[in-house]
């Protein structure tokens, strides 16, 4: 019913017939932009080189006896066995992901300026700052985490920088492909925004690898500064060339009701059932992100420890950076997810899609505690970020579907704090969940209940949406 609207109004025949290559020149952009912007999503590998780099090493007496060389950062602290020694690890590393929480809300809260001057200075613009903010984040990170004397300061300098800059620099960058994506592509609006926002999926990818390109490879060889240096560059330079491709078409297409403003929309309630949907939505994915690398690590050393075997540093540190493969994967599934539930959401409608997209991902955060060896990890986090990816892009598309293309920057925005809440409690449930029972599976099973719930809220707003006259504002 959407498409055949859509498919008669003359403002997207106009788009189409006149946009010619200019749409797909924006699509290049678009992707370019979000590709850097997804390299968010591969924060989980900077938490054991930072801890290296940050805090001093915390040696029980005996290897600090046996191997006083394994001291990384300044004079040692001692604990009493290996058991402190994994629970001091876990506590320095909750601090260190917190840069990843920091981001997240900063890249939430910002798109609500940056909403709002999208629609009003349109994309280039609005993306160009967020390249300069990201690229100047990740420079300084790399240029003063040295100069930073002692582990309390370096935090704050990378909560600043690679958190709280970085941040800001995705939130405006971020908006901007989107919202001139389903403006030159009103009749896809889900596949296009899926194909665009793939990108941002697949930038964690290019810091799985482990050659000389590879954030990995980069980082082993040249140090966690160097990286944040490169990287900022690297995210200056390109963020900035994809926003120069970004334009607005002419005209700008409408939703299925009337446009609404960011103030009329945050009165209508069908924004805040969106608003429940994408945050237990976003809550398991930016859980699962954020500790994935380690987590499947730890995984695969308790199932040899299980089976009898006994692990040294050598072999701990091998099964740990086999976990670490999962990244990729969830990398991968995430990009994917996108494009295929943004082309699924067009083709069979967007409640059917939200319902079956919560269902799985209820059923595998279920067990996802219980899953020990690699191929089997591997599945679990491909299908969490195979269903967290279709959220990021049936979302955009939902937002323009109930409260128009016009002011889509703002109203989007506004939906996307959800994001931002849900990146800073999923840090902290998985963390209070982990220190608490020693294992994330209680954080995992109440997700699993809120992603049923939304399955609910999905059906409930289309029931809601068929009782209320066609091209209402009332829902």
């Amino acid at each position: 019913m959407t498409s055949n609207v859509l498919s008669k109004d003359p403002s997207i025949s106009q788009i189409h017939n006149g946009g010619g290559a200019a749409r797909w020149f924006v699509l290049i952009g678009a992707v370019a932009v979000q590709l850097i912007l997804g390299t968010v999503y591969g924060y989980s590998i900077f938490w054991t080189p930072l801890q290296e780099k940050v805090f001093p090493s915390a040696l029980t007496l005996e290897e600090f006896e046996d191997s006083p060389q394994r001291v990384t950062k300044g004079p040692p602290i001692t604990v009493e066995d290996e058991a402190a020694a994994r629970k001091e690890h876990d506590r320095r590393e909750g601090l260190l992901k917190y840069i990843f929480s920091t981001c997240y809300v900063a890249f939430a809260g910002v798109m609500l300026f940056a909403g709002r001057i999208q629609d009003l200075k349109g994309p280039r613009f609005t993306a160009t700052i967020g390249g300069v903010l990201i690229g100047a984040g990740f420079l300084t990170a790399g240029l003063l985490l040295d100069w930073m004397p002692g582990p309390w300061l370096k935090l704050i300098l990378l909560w600043a920088t690679a958190g709280l800059m970085a941040g800001a620099g995705i939130g405006f960058a971020y908006v901007c492909p989107i919202a001139a994506l389903i403006k030159w592509f009103p009749d896809k609006k889900g596949l296009v925004c899926g194909v665009a926002v793939a990108g941002f999926g697949f930038g964690a990818f290019l810091f799985k690898g482990r050659s000389l390109f590879g954030a990995l490879g980069f980082i082993e060889r040249f140090g966690i500064e160097r990286f944040f240096i490169v990287h900022g560059l690297v995210c200056l330079l390109v963020v900035t060339a994809g926003a120069m491709m970004l334009r607005n078409p002419p005209g700008a297409a409408p939703g299925i009701g009337r446009d609404s403003t960011w103030q009329q929309t945050l009165r209508r309630p069908a924004f805040y059932v969106l608003w429940l949907m994408f945050f237990s939505g976003v809550l398991v994915g930016l859980t699962v992100i954020g500790i994935a690398a380690n987590f499947a690590g730890e995984q695969l050393v308790k199932a040899r420890l299980a089976a009898g075997g006994a692990l040294d540093a050598a072999a701990t540190k091998a099964l740990m950076l086999k976990g670490a493969a999962a990244v990729g994967w969830l990398a991968i599934f995430n990009a994917a997810g996108r494009i295929a539930w943004g082309f699924i959401s067009d083709a069979v409608g967007r409640t059917p899609a939200f319902v079956a997209n919560f269902i799985a991902q209820a059923a595998v955060m279920l067990f996802l505690a219980k899953v020990n060896t690699e191929f089997s990890l591997a599945v679990a986090v491909s299908i969490v970020g195979f269903n967290y990816g279709g959220c990021l892009s049936m979302f955009p598309s939902a937002t323009a579907d109930y409260f128009g293309a016009k002011n889509l920057g703002a109203n989007y925005a506004w939906m996307f704090t959800s994001s931002g809440v849900a990146g800073l409690l999923g840090m902290v449930a998985g963390n209070q969940s982990k220190q608490w029972t020693g294992s994330y599976e209680p954080a995992f099973i109440a997700f699993a209940c809120l992603c049923v719930v939304s399955a609910v809220l999905a059906v409930g707003l289309w029931m809601q949406r068929r009782r209320t006259p066609s091209g209402s504002p009332a829902v």
